[in-house]
């Protein structure tokens, strides 16, 4: 919501407040006449009485909160204010039918001048409360509304946070993945020229869903999983006879969606630290449906590596970590321990609820 439609919100949220104020007085007119005015004379009565006080917390709402309340110059603020109340209440008084009244009975009408009188500061003191109830609360509401609009405004400034952090994230993810690619199809073209051949071919392919077809907040999951097969089916190519990968994907219902790339990091990290040329090893991937969760597994064998082997290796988990702290705070698990000689990760997502995080990524 724009700067511009909060402050319409929350000016047009007044006037239901103040019909009911209007009709509650308007009816009370009307039952304290015992039935004798009208109800369109009750409305008038109200309205007469409203004005008033509408007019002050107009003047206040708009202005002198704003300009001088909220500015610093709270004197020149309550000064204002008291010469306001002071004009509307003894400008009419000073022609008003009573006190001409009083004035010519002089001495002979000095008690029922005093009862008029006693009658007058009466008045004067429940209109100069109900004036000073009136600023209160255009104070009271003032102050809310700007709290509203600075929450808005934090949420915003949040919102835009996200959506940064998240393409940067997006924009190191992608180099991160061509990196680790590209290795494996350099190590490739010193075993077999033909595949590396046809791995570059496949790259393209992936490169283009990475950097194009995953550009959005949302993809499918069916093509998240094709992607992920063509990358599995690309990393195995370097792999011997010593390694099996095994894959399974559920069949996804095509209108299943979720954000981008959120596990080809699991996937390196398998095939990076979980296969060996030299002794038996093994990758499984698994993805499937449980309930209104996704739910993704990779399990790698552990390889005794060296220090140099693992430089980098934390970069593109952390990434995949962080974004889902992002993208599904409160709605995702991740896992990741070892059972003997395995490595286990798992992911559960759940996609029931619209996320919030809908802008580009």
């Amino acid at each position: 919501m724009t700067d511009k439609k909060t402050r319409l919100y929350t000016d047009l949220i007044q006037i239901p407040v103040w019909i009911c104020v209007l009709a509650a007085l308007s009816v009370g007119f009307f039952f304290m006449s015992g039935g004798t005015l009208s109800i369109w004379t009750a409305l008038k009565a109200g309205v007469q009485s409203l004005f008033y006080p509408c007019a002050i917390y107009v003047v206040n709402y708009y202005y002198l909160i704003p300009n001088h309340f909220f500015a610093g110059r709270k004197r020149r603020f309550y000064l204002v204010n008291i010469v306001i109340i002071l004009m509307i209440l003894f400008v009419p008084v000073l022609f008003s039918s009573d006190i001409k009244s009083f004035e010519k009975t002089g001495i002979e009408g000095l008690v029922n001048g005093f009862s008029i009188t006693r009658f007058l500061i009466g008045a004067v003191v429940i209109r100069i409360l109900l004036y000073v109830c009136v600023i209160a609360l255009a104070i009271g509401m003032k102050y809310m509304r700007r709290w509203y609009e600075e929450k808005k405004k934090i949420e915003e400034d949040r919102r835009r946070n996200v959506e940064a952090e998240l393409h940067w994230l997006k924009n190191q993810l992608n180099p991160h993945f061509l990196f680790n690619t590209l290795n494996n199809i350099s190590s490739l073209v010193r075993i077999d020229a033909d595949k590396a051949q046809e791995s570059i071919a496949q790259l393209s392919e992936l490169l283009r869903y990475a950097l194009y077809e995953s550009n959005v907040a949302k993809v499918k999951v069916v093509d998240e999983v094709e992607f992920m097969r063509n990358y599995i089916s690309l990393m195995s190519l370097r792999c011997s006879d010593k390694t099996k990968v095994n894959v399974r994907f559920d069949q996804f219902d095509e209108s299943i969606q979720i954000s981008p790339l959120l596990f080809i990091s699991l996937v390196e990290n398998a095939f990076k630290h979980g296969t060996s040329t030299h002794t038996d090893s093994f990758v499984n991937v698994d993805m499937g449906m449980d309930g209104s969760y996704v739910v993704f597994s990779s399990e790698n064998s552990i390889i005794s590596r060296t220090t140099a082997d693992y430089s980098g290796s934390g970069v593109g988990l952390e990434n995949m970590r962080r974004r889902l702290e992002l993208l599904y705070p409160d709605r995702h698990s991740y896992q990741c321990f070892t059972e003997g000689d395995t490595y286990v990760a798992i992911v559960r997502i759940n996609l029931q609820i619209t996320d919030s995080n809908d802008g580009k990524q």
